[in-house]
């Protein structure tokens, strides 16, 4: 394997081990990480072992035919250790559409071999490819037969230590290509599934061969798949192979804010709970019968446009009138208020998913009221409303969100408000608000027959293939701010200002309060050196990326350093907003923590940090010229230091 293909696998290795144990039973899948590392390979030829030889003038050597007994060695990967490892394993089962093997040393009794190898045969492998397409065959080896290596992956999983996630399986696209391209192939169609701490003879184990076998086949269709259409497409394969709802929706109910596109390290568990979800949704709304169903899903496999660009290639080979913009949204609204009694079934899962519902994170008490609060880019927040006291009334619902763009892509909001009754008598009502320059000023009638309401804020990022993964993931959260009822007069930044305003009034209300107010400034002071410095790191290595690679990476490295670039311009101004605060008030606790910082610092760090230093100094000057001794002999500080370094 090259010295590249070992970094990529490294960092995204690293990137798994840290975010499982943010869910205390995660199953992690490493077959992303795999296709990351062959991504490079997928535009090159694909051909068979035995093509290969041909084509070399190799001498062919008879190959015996696999029987049961016989042993092989396979090259695996130590998630631990982050590097790969040979094992040695013994076939135990030939099935129709199969080979099993098991690692030498580890006990997986025959009955339970007999079972698995049904499973695949008789359900799995039917099932995968009547709704997702077919798996190169016969592949690289030339043998139809997909070969399924039952080992101890070495993921960490230890619960003495208090680790309890583990890898539950992955399909490694590397096997797939010959060993002249990929030095650790084992040259066959196969996939590695846990047996420990995974229990081979639960449903929950073949719900994991059912997901991987989905990756080889959507493998075979688009190599470059982007991580989260792919996955949303495992993680549908074991429900319709009759093994039901995965554990990790889950993870989704309790971090329904995840920004689905990117993919990200922060809550990867719930991510794979919010894709399944998704593809749920999508494929039965699109879908009018099991028949169209199932063209849909492999319409959607085949595209070799990725993410929502080939979902939209789906929709118009479907030959529907529709968009993935109107079904996230849609999508958005029915994950809070799930009833399929209206729109055509738009806002539910039905009986399937009946009981489904995410929590709204903001709840208001009683209107009018005010409000502020961020969401993540491809995700939504959710605020109810108690209208007991704007019933039958007109009333103003205002908002306003940040937009986030680079120079030719920006991300978008859609604005929903629902009401509805507990008892579900009633009909819901969804109404979408205009959104116009990122700010909405509408008057409503609040109905007087529903005792529950809700405002649903989806944030979307561009469509474009080219660009959806890198804006996804250097985005960030956006703020918003909102009012509900109240009359239609001022505007969405005056709701902004007033409800800061009030927070910092109730706050000095008292002593408790005054005490959580000081918390809170030391905890933003923490936040606010965190990020610049993090920042920073980003920011330069982004720029270090420009204009490397071909075309559509060269895109990806440019819109990487944009949004790094806003986001460490964002954060210095709040860093000097704060240092004005403090030394208005005869304080100097942060810019004193980044002088000392800056000071203790190498020079190479210097260097990164000069660009905030030349800005802090320019503050402290114009304060010290308005008599601020603080300033004065902060200022002092950063001479002597100069002094030193001359």
């Amino acid at each position: 394997m090259s010295k590249a293909l070992n970094k990529i696998i490294g960092a995204v290795a690293l990137a798994i081990t840290l975010a499982a144990p943010t869910y205390a039973a995660g199953v992690v899948d490493l077959t992303q990480m795999f296709n990351q590392s062959t991504r490079e390979l997928a535009d090159g030829e694909r051909i068979s072992v035995g093509e290969e030889n041909v084509r070399l003038g190799r001498a062919f050597a008879d190959v015996k035919p696999v029987e049961v007994g016989d042993q092989a060695s396979f090259n695996t990967y130590n998630l631990e250790q982050n590097c790969n490892e040979k094992i040695k394993a013994t076939c135990k089962k030939i099935g129709k559409h199969c080979y099993i093997y098991v690692q030498n040393g580890q006990k997986v009794d025959q009955k339970t071999v007999d079972k698995l190898a049904n499973a695949f045969d008789n359900k799995i492998y039917p099932t995968d490819r009547q709704m997702f397409g077919n798996e190169w065959s016969p592949g690289i080896d030339d043998d139809p037969r997909i070969t399924l290596l039952l080992l101890d992956i070495k993921d960490g999983y230890n619960p003495n230590t208090g680790n309890y996630a583990y890898t539950g399986g992955y399909f490694n696209a590397g096997d797939c290509y010959t060993k002249a391209k990929y030095p650790t192939s084992n040259q066959k169609e196969m996939l590695y599934l846990d047996i420990n701490p995974s229990d081979p003879t639960s449903d929950k184990f073949l719900s994991v061969v059912a997901h991987e076998f989905q990756h080889m086949i959507h493998w075979n269709h688009d190599p470059k798949e982007y991580t989260w259409l792919n996955e949303s497409m495992s993680q549908l394969a074991p429900y319709l192979c009759g093994y039901g709802h995965p554990s990790q929706v889950d993870a989704f109910l309790r971090s329904p804010d995840n920004n689905m596109c990117a993919w990200l390290d922060d809550d990867m568990v719930a991510n794979y709970g919010q894709v399944y979800m998704w593809a749920q949704y999508i494929s039965t709304r699109i879908a009018s019968t099991d028949e169209r169903r199932q063209a849909f899903i492999r319409r959607m496999v085949a595209q070799t446009s990725q993410g929502m660009a080939g979902i939209n290639a789906a929709i118009e080979k479907q030959g529907i009138k529709n968009s993935a913009r109107n079904l996230f949204r849609n999508f958005c609204v029915a994950n809070y208020l799930n009833d399929d009694r209206i729109s055509n079934g738009d806002y539910g899962y039905g009986n399937a998913l009946s009981r489904f519902y995410l929590n709204p994170e903001i709840k208001i008490d009683k209107a009018p009221a005010k409000g502020k609060s961020s969401v993540k880019c491809w995700s939504a927040k959710c605020i109810k409303i108690n209208p007991a006291a704007i019933k039958g009334k007109k009333v103003n619902v205002q908002f306003a969100g940040q937009k986030i763009a680079t120079t030719e892509l920006k991300n978008a909001f859609d604005v929903a408000v629902v009401h509805y009754s507990s008892d579900g008598k009633v009909l819901p009502k969804v109404n979408w608000l205009p959104v116009k320059d990122y700010k909405v000023n509408q008057e409503i009638i609040v109905p007087a027959e529903y005792d529950r309401m809700l405002m649903v804020v989806v944030n979307r990022g561009p469509e474009t293939m080219k660009a959806e993964q890198a804006f996804a993931k250097n985005a960030g959260s956006a703020n918003f701010t909102f009012a509900i009822g109240g009359s239609a007069t001022g505007n969405v930044a005056t709701v902004a200002k007033s409800t800061t305003k009030k927070t910092t009034t109730t706050a000095n209300k008292t002593k408790t309060k005054s005490k959580s107010t000081k918390n809170n400034a030391q905890a933003a002071r923490k936040s606010i050196m965190t990020e610049i410095l993090a920042n920073i790191d980003k920011t330069n290595a982004s720029s270090a990326k420009l204009g490397k690679g071909n075309e559509a990476e060269q895109q990806e490295n440019a819109i990487e350093y944009e949004l790094a670039t806003q986001r460490l311009i964002y954060v210095e101004r709040l860093f000097l907003a704060m240092v004005k605060k403090e030394i208005a008030n005869d304080s100097s606790t942060i810019a004193r923590e980044f002088i000392t910082f800056y000071v203790n610092s190498p020079k190479e760090r210097k260097i990164c940090l000069c660009g905030i230093m030349r800005s802090l100094k320019e503050v402290l000057q114009f304060e010290k010229l308005q008599g601020s001794a603080t300033a004065a002999e902060l200022l002092e500080m950063i001479e002597a230091d100069e002094a030193s370094e001359d």
